[in-house]
């Protein structure tokens, strides 16, 4: 009986926790950053965008300002569960439209996630992002915006200011996608470098096992290897980990609902399931295919330690870049996640150089 008790003791705390977590922290947080400027946005919605209902989250203390469409990386690790880590600190000089894409956050929980896994493709990526572009176009009343993409977001930025280079003043990359075969060579050599270096064998036996890595084209076996190699990664703290930690500030966003906050987990643990159509893209993408002349300007804000998207190849590919403006801005104790590893100096180079140039 005794154990019961405690049994019974511990999941009441759980709860509780879990309570405070989804129900205090989030509404004490809303209280605390409304947006209360006259001419400020604070809008959440639901929009048709490419036949589905895709959400849209609007945040600024001025309209005026210019206008930011954030991508986020996965595909379907949605942005707006962490915007309350880092974003609020760009309100007074950006507006910020965060997207959930399809089979992402909102958008997944909002319609039938099989059915959408089916439309998935790099030009349904591309024309839904277009959509999204003109749709804030007219909500905001702007000619151009600015497209700030990250890892899996930075690949689709690129082709977009690429594809639609009049609907957009400037680029910025982040966790910069450049060659996908290339920069998961160089994950996979980096992590075994590192377990043969710590003496692991068991970990360099585990890494050697999958050899060829990666393979030469695409197959079914990528999803398995790609995620032993990630575990690896992690472990060597030189590429991301979805744990825990990762999902913690999440789990106190005060824009997602319980049941949204589900539905992103669904989306970033399910990928050959429910994002399994970009896979091969992904994997095949190379940033050269897209040309290296750019007619707006291009600034990049990468992690010296991001292995994700390797930097070396981040930084090679943006040299061969040719744009009316450009900078390369070197993050030192920062990821793959610069915005999350390093807000502090992530804010200060997106508003103090970026913003003023």
């Amino acid at each position: 009986m005794p154990g019961v008790f405690f049994v019974l003791l511990a999941g009441l705390i759980l709860l509780t926790f879990f309570g405070v977590i989804r129900g205090v922290i989030p509404a004490v947080t809303r209280a605390n950053q409304k947006i209360s400027t006259p001419n400020g946005i604070d809008q959440m919605e639901m929009a048709e965008i490419g036949g589905i209902r895709q959400a849209l989250y609007f945040r600024g203390q001025n309209k005026d300002n210019p206008v930011i469409l954030y991508l986020h990386g996965g595909p379907g690790f949605a942005n707006i569960p962490f915007i309350h880590t880092y974003q609020y600190s760009w309100e007074s000089d950006f507006t910020i439209v965060n997207w959930d894409q399809r089979n992402s956050g909102k958008t997944l929980a909002a319609n039938d996630p099989v059915a959408v896994a089916g439309t998935l493709s790099i030009e349904r990526a591309v024309a839904d992002a277009h959509e999204v572009t003109l749709y804030i176009k007219q909500q905001l009343g702007k000619e151009k915006i600015i497209v700030l993409g990250q890892s899996w977001g930075a690949a689709l930025g690129t082709i977009l200011v690429q594809t639609y280079p009049e609907d957009y003043s400037m680029y910025i990359g982040t966790g910069q996608a450049a060659n996908g075969i290339e920069g998961a060579r160089l994950c996979y050599e980096k992590a075994l470098e590192l377990s043969r270096a710590a003496g692991n064998q068991k970990d360099v036996d585990a890494l050697v096992a999958l050899a060829p890595y990666p393979p030469a084209t695409f197959d079914e076996s990528i999803f398995h290897k790609a995620e032993v190699v990630g575990k690896y990664q992690a472990k060597y703290k030189i590429g991301v980990s979805v744990g825990l930690g990762t999902l913690l500030p999440a789990l106190t966003s005060p824009y997602y609902t319980t049941g949204e906050m589900i539905a992103f987990i669904k989306g970033v643990v399910n990928q050959k399931q429910y994002h399994g159509g970009v896979y091969p893209f992904f994997f095949e993408y190379d940033a050269h295919h897209y040309g290296t002349d750019y007619p707006i300007p291009v600034y990049y804000i990468q992690g010296e330690n991001d292995w994700q998207t390797p930097y070396p190849l981040a930084k090679a590919f943006f040299e061969e870049i040719s744009a009316p403006d450009k900078m390369f801005f070197s993050v030192p104790n920062a990821g793959h996640f610069t915005t999350l590893d390093d807000k502090e100096e992530f804010t200060r180079i997106l508003v103090e150089e970026i913003r003023e140039r």
